[in-house]
Order: structure tokens, then sequence, then C-alpha cells
């Protein structure tokens, strides 16, 4: 950060440095990758120093300055945030209408909101953490650790092993952040990351900085190449829904049915009971459909699926709770 810029105004940051954005540079299509992975890594860590603060969005300011490309985290999101800041923060421009709301639904009373900046800086310190870890084994998916337990007086250490015969020692509470990480988390702003492209995750504290580095030698522990575009981001978890579209088959091992929506196959599954007790209503053949044409209503599902390294399902899985037939007419039968 410029040294203009005093640096106890800010949180954190993540930045990008090196030739290639000497000019301050990212195209539409990189910035975008480059907040929203910064939006992802914040909210994992922070919403595990504070589960109360997964539904308050925060909006990132971007700076661009000659020599680098950098999103920040302010100060001010401690004001917004806290019971004795929200009325002075009420007419900055970058106070979200959903921080406003958090107030009026109690949020601020609870105490929850204290310490703001001290949960964000500890959530930016656990992702450098999770990085060193990662750099360390070169693996951000190796989870088949054998490390040692150390204890220093009511502190607990682990001592982490690499294939190179050298070790690593951690906090526990760094060590327990790393094997629950989802394998993708940095895999939007590190897929940026090239010659002349050097990603950098940074934390002032105290009035010193300490950031984290990943570089193109270091770029495949955290991204593995392109990925899937996330289908649909209109359907929110969480989101009441009633969708059109067509049953194409059932699965009874896995409990869930095939629903054709908009050109692409998604995974619906009953909220309560076994798709079993509706075999005979929903299961089609390709040669003839007993319901062409269906409303199937339920709650769109898009949570972490840490077991294939995913921060949010790419295709929202449907938990339905009924399925009505649209296409026969006069027909008022519902599953």
């Amino acid at each position: 950060m410029a040294d203009s810029i005093p640096v106890n105004k800010y949180i954190g940051y993540l930045r990008y440095t090196g030739d290639l954005v000497s000019d301050g540079i990212l195209d539409a299509k990189q910035a975008s990758d480059a907040l929203r992975g910064f939006d992802e890594i914040l909210r994992f860590f922070i919403t595990r120093e504070n589960s109360q603060l997964q539904t308050v969005p925060f909006e990132i300011p971007v700076l661009i300055q000659k020599g680098s490309w950098e999103a920040v985290i302010p100060e001010i999101v401690s004001k917004i945030l806290s019971p004795t800041g929200i009325a002075e923060a009420t007419s900055a421009t970058y106070l979200t209408v959903s921080a406003k709301k958090a107030a009026t639904d109690g949020f601020l009373e609870t105490g929850a909101a204290k310490d703001i900046a001290k949960t964000f800086k500890a959530g930016i310190r656990s992702a450098q953490w999770v990085i060193k870890i990662a750099t360390h084994l070169k693996s951000i998916s190796r989870k088949d650790l054998n490390p040692k337990i150390i204890r220093d007086g009511k502190e607990i250490f682990i001592e982490i092993p690499n294939e190179d015969g050298k070790t690593f020692i951690v906090p526990k509470k760094y060590y327990d952040l790393f094997m629950i990480s989802p394998v993708k988390l940095f895999s939007n702003p590190v897929r940026l990351v090239e010659k002349g492209r050097i990603f950098e995750l940074g934390v002032y504290d105290n009035g010193k900085e300490e950031k984290v580095t990943i570089s193109e030698d270091e770029k495949g522990i955290f991204y593995s190449g392109e990925e899937e575009e996330v289908l649909f981001p209109e359907l929110k978890h969480g989101q009441s829904v009633e969708l059109e579209g067509t049953i194409t088959k059932g699965n009874e091992k896995s409990n869930t049915i095939g629903f054709e929506y908009l050109g692409h196959i998604l995974t619906a599954k009953p909220a309560e009971g076994s798709i079993v007790n509706y075999k005979n209503r929903i299961v089609s053949s390709s040669e003839d459909h007993i319901f062409p044409r269906v409303k199937i209503s339920g709650v769109i599902d898009r949570a972490y699926d840490l077991k294939e390294g995913e921060l949010q399902k790419k295709r929202p899985m449907i938990v339905f709770i009924k399925i009505t037939p649209i296409d026969i007419q006069n027909e008022q039968q519902h599953i």
C-alpha cells in the first residue's frame, strides 16, 4: 500500500504485484474472479471466528495505484457493524442495506458485532496460515498427514512433516482449519497468478504489515485448471423456489431425482421420506415421460461441499416438498 496511505486505516488486503499489473489494471473478468475469491476466503475464515457474521454482507473497496492492484478492507467496517458506529456510518456510501438490516434485526444488540476488526484480522491470519501449511506440503488437498503434537503449557502446536523431510510447527487452531479447508478455496484469486503477477494476502496489526505470497511456482498448489462456472447463480442457498421443468429419472440409492431445467439436469431430493414413495409417479423413460412438464416446489441447497472441495455447489440442488403436473389439463393431484 502506498506510503501516503496510513496503514491504520486498513485491516487487510488482497493484492497483485508484478509487471502485469504495474499500471494497476486487471480486466473485468479477472477483477471479478479476484473479488469473488477474496469474499469467499474472508467469509470462510471469519465465520469460523464468529458464525453470526455469515449472513452480514460487507463491501470490499478496490484501490488501484501504480505498481499494483489491490482490494482492501477498511477499518470503517468495524463501525458499520458496531453498535457505537452504526449511526455515524449510515450516511456513508459503502453502508449496505444489509448492514442496516443487521442493526434493526438485533444483530448489533447481541454483542456479536464487538471487535469486528479483530475478527476480520483473525480471519485473514487464518487464511495466511492455511496458505503456509499448503505451501509447506506442496498441496492443499493432502489431508493424510502424520503430525506430531507438541504441548507448551496450555498451548498446543502441531509439527507437520513434508515429503522433503522438513517440518513445520503451527498452532493447532490453524492445523484444524487447514484440515477442513475446501481444496478450491483459493482457486478464484490464484487463477490470475502467472509470470509477472504475484498474489499477496496481507493483514495490518499494531502498525505492522504481515503478508504471504503465491507466485507462479506455487500456483499449482492452489489452482488445478479451469473450473465449471457456477450454474444459475441467481438461485441462492436457502431460497424458496417453484421451477418448471421435466423429471428425467429417479435414483433410489441416492434418494434423488433428475430434474431438467432450462436445458440443464439438476439434482432434487425430497425434504422428507424416500423417493420410493413417489416411484410410480416420478420415474420416467426417454420414450414416455409420465410428467412431461411439472412444477417443483422447494428450497435451493448450495451448501459448502468440503468432500468435493467446493465452496458452494456449482449446480444448485433442489430439496423439494411438492411436485405438481402442469401440462395435463385440469390435473389437480399433487405428489
